[in-house]
């Protein structure tokens, strides 16, 4: 409050205040009840028993009656910043995922260590300058086989009136990439289609997969019997998973997907599922072969299957 406030606001309310104490005491020489009082000085009633009994608390000290704030306090549940640094040190220097921060941390804070997700928000708070990102470790495979990612996508409505799916396989070394319209994400389903993306990669680019790595859905995830489980065994490939509430180390089909999204399906409109089957194939094959990718220092992947070849023998 300005000092001029302050003035406006003692010059509106100590007349007021030793007025209705002459009131009450039958001295006042203009006023005979207290409502004549408040009615002329257009005071509501409420209001001003208030003012009057935090003035008389105040030891008449005109200033009590200034503006208070009001509402509760603000706590905030922001985790401190001794550990966001803390935190952000050992990402820099480590450059490990969410997850083993938190463990890495726990023994030192207890409850107070922040979740992973909590974690991921301190990093954008934090963002790292060109060095350091440089020191952060991010895997690729070295050879191409050696790891394939595959997950699937919900089709939008607007290209089939049906629920369909997009099911991908991704090579994680060259970015090469299959991907199909499937009607369901039934285990049996994907076992087929996991079937003629190893035998696509194998007949067109010479490679087959050693792992694969999926998220722990039912559609991947079950016993000895499932389908997935039951074809990957026949195909000698080792099947790993996403650590629980973590997909990022999937995280390069997921890219997969945003980039068809963005590119392919939002750009277009399809007459039915058969042209949006026909085009999709088409838009492949740009991918594999004609359209840099940022994740492997701009080269296609095609041309990252050259290369990597070429230096294995």
């Amino acid at each position: 409050m300005s000092p001029y406030t302050k003035k406006l606001f003692i010059k509106k309310w100590q007349p007021i205040l030793e007025e209705y104490e002459k009131v009450r005491a039958k001295k006042s020489s203009h006023f005979r009840k207290v409502k004549d009082l408040l009615s002329v000085h257009q005071v509501v009633k409420r209001d001003f028993y208030r003012n009057y009994h935090r003035w008389i608390k105040a030891d008449r000290n005109i200033e009590a009656l200034f503006p208070q704030k009001r509402g509760p306090r603000y706590v905030t549940r922001r985790t401190l910043k001794p550990i966001e640094r803390n935190i952000m040190k050992a990402y820099r220097k480590l450059g490990a995922p969410s997850y083993e921060i938190v463990e890495l941390f726990k023994p030192y804070y207890g409850d107070k260590t922040p979740s992973s997700r909590t974690i991921d928000r301190i990093k954008k708070r934090y963002p790292l300058n060109e060095s350091q990102k440089k020191k952060v470790k991010r895997y690729e495979k070295r050879y191409p086989g050696e790891l394939g990612h595959v997950d699937t996508y919900y089709l939008p409505l607007e290209v089939s009136r049906k629920r369909k799916y997009i099911a991908a396989l991704e090579d994680d070394c060259t970015r090469l990439s299959y991907t199909e319209v499937i009607d369901n994400m039934k285990g049996f389903t994907l076992g087929c289609f996991m079937y003629r993306a190893f035998h696509w990669f194998k007949k067109v680019y010479g490679f087959h997969f050693d792992t694969v790595m999926s998220d722990n859905g039912m559609e991947f995830k079950g016993n000895a019997e499932h389908p997935v489980e039951i074809m990957l065994k026949d195909a000698g490939v080792e099947h790993i998973y996403t650590p629980p509430y973590y997909p990022q180390p999937n995280g390069k089909v997921e890219a997969f997907f945003k980039i068809v999204q963005n590119e392919f399906i939002r750009p277009h409109t399809f007459k039915d599922i058969e042209e949006f089957k026909d085009q999709l194939g088409h838009y492949i094959y740009d991918y594999n072969h004609r359209r840099p990718h940022g994740g492997i220092d701009r080269q296609t992947p095609f041309n990252k299957l050259e290369k990597v070849t070429q230096l294995l023998t």
